[in-house]
């Protein structure tokens, strides 16, 4: 048996399987349909809006403010970005800002006209014209009524942009995590390849040095030769499929689509936070802040019977229709908060072989030096090595997505199971 025969019993997939693989994993725990939502929402948005300007929230400090137009996108500052830079929040605000600005227009002409009519006032008084001083004290009167009026409804202004940004700011900040999350799952797997792209390189290499003196065949040349070459395909695809999800976050996240941003990585997950859920507690409030359950509330209930006229049996269908969507809701729930116990499990089962691999291939490399193994079994092991390394990154990045599927569904964005 030949040492490439060694090494081929000792290898993971090939590179075309494993990425395909990868790729489904990937995808999968998006949702294709939610993904593709999400790419023609951000290509939308680049089309049909304007460029505007964002403004530094109040409530923001300056080192804050600055981090976000560095040209590094964390994932910590992935809901400030949507906030601020977001084309479709960025609209929104504009629009009511526009809408106070004759708020404010009205404040100051009222606020003068006050100020006019006191001082017809005063001049009246000193005239002894009583009759029209007594007009203008009126006239004062309603005019600062007016202004207090127009001044109260300015104030309302923070309000009226948090409720009507609200909804979007969840569903673009729950966007931009999942596509970050992925972003850095092709991330993983994307160091992988191009290790297995370098390590196949050598074993091509090495079995024609090999097959020169006799030591591999012509099938043993030509398989390493296609492992390395199927490599490099999947590495080239992968990266395309980069280009794709890093394109569809900076929009998103108000850049353009080619900016030269640097996609920081995904901290790893505190799964010490699962301990502390109350998940009865999520599932009394959930309800309340899920956006299909609040539509169902506020809609007219249906017309069962097409006469124009609402009735008490079409008021209780919407009240068990609205029942039963909590109850979908609450076994998405239950399906979701189980799933975080499964992610930590494998988390924690993949941090274990990560561990033995590493003593394993530490142990490999000692052996290496000593000539006490072969240069196609020491590639193999920093193969192993490198899968150990990625399917604990991977988990890990499970364990985090799990962990934001759950908090989303508490938080407005829950699907109802069907």
């Amino acid at each position: 048996m030949s040492n490439n025969q060694i090494q081929k019993d000792r290898l993971p997939k090939k590179p075309h399987q494993r990425n395909a693989a990868v790729r489904e994993k990937t995808f999968g725990r998006l949702g294709r349909g939610l993904l593709a939502s999400i790419l023609a929402i951000s290509m939308a948005l680049s089309l049909c809006l304007p460029a505007l300007a964002a403004e530094k929230p109040a409530d923001m400090d300056e080192d804050t403010w600055g981090r976000l137009q560095d040209n590094v996108l964390e994932y910590s500052e992935l809901e400030n970005r949507v906030a601020s830079f977001n084309p479709t929040m960025v609209q929104i605000v504009d629009t009511i800002n526009e809408n106070y600005e004759t708020v404010d227009e009205s404040v100051a002409d009222y606020h003068e006209a006050a100020n006019d009519f006191e001082r017809l006032y005063d001049e009246a008084i000193d005239e002894g014209d009583y009759q029209s001083a007594a007009m203008y004290q009126i006239n004062r009167a309603i005019t600062r009524q007016l202004s207090a009026s127009y001044i109260k409804q300015g104030n309302k202004r923070d309000t009226t942009i948090d409720r009507s940004t609200r909804q979007y700011r969840k569903m673009f900040t729950s966007a931009c995590q999942q596509l970050m999350v992925a972003y850095n799952q092709m991330a993983v797997n994307k160091a992988t390849l191009e290790k297995q792209v370098e390590l196949y390189g050598q074993m091509a290499a090495l079995s024609v040095t090999q097959g020169n003196i006799g030591m591999a065949t012509s099938t043993d040349i030509l398989s390493a030769q296609a492992n390395m070459y199927s490599a490099q395909s999947s590495l080239t695809a992968l990266e395309d499929q980069m280009a794709s999800i890093k394109s569809s976050l900076l929009l998103l996240t108000g850049w353009d689509y080619d900016s030269d941003v640097t996609i920081g990585t995904i901290p790893a997950a505190d799964v010490s936070q699962i301990d502390s859920i109350d998940l009865d507690a999520d599932k009394a409030i959930a309800p309340s802040n899920n956006y299909t359950i609040i539509s169902m509330r506020n809609s007219s209930p249906a017309d069962a019977d097409g006469d124009g006229h609402y009735e008490n049996k079409d008021y209780k269908a919407r009240e068990r229709g609205v029942d039963q969507a909590k109850q979908q809701l609450s076994i998405t729930l239950d399906s979701l908060y189980q799933t975080l116990f499964e992610k930590r499990a494998a988390l924690q089962a993949q941090e274990t072989a990560f561990t033995a691999a590493t003593l394993k291939w530490e142990g490999a490399q000692k052996k290496y030096q000593m000539g006490m193994l072969g240069a196609a079994e020491y590639i193999g092991e920093e193969l192993s090595y490198c899968a150990a390394q990625a399917a604990y990154q991977t988990a890990d990045l499970n364990m985090t997505q799990a962990m934001l599927n759950y908090y989303w569904a508490v938080n407005g964005l829950g699907q109802l199971t069907e």
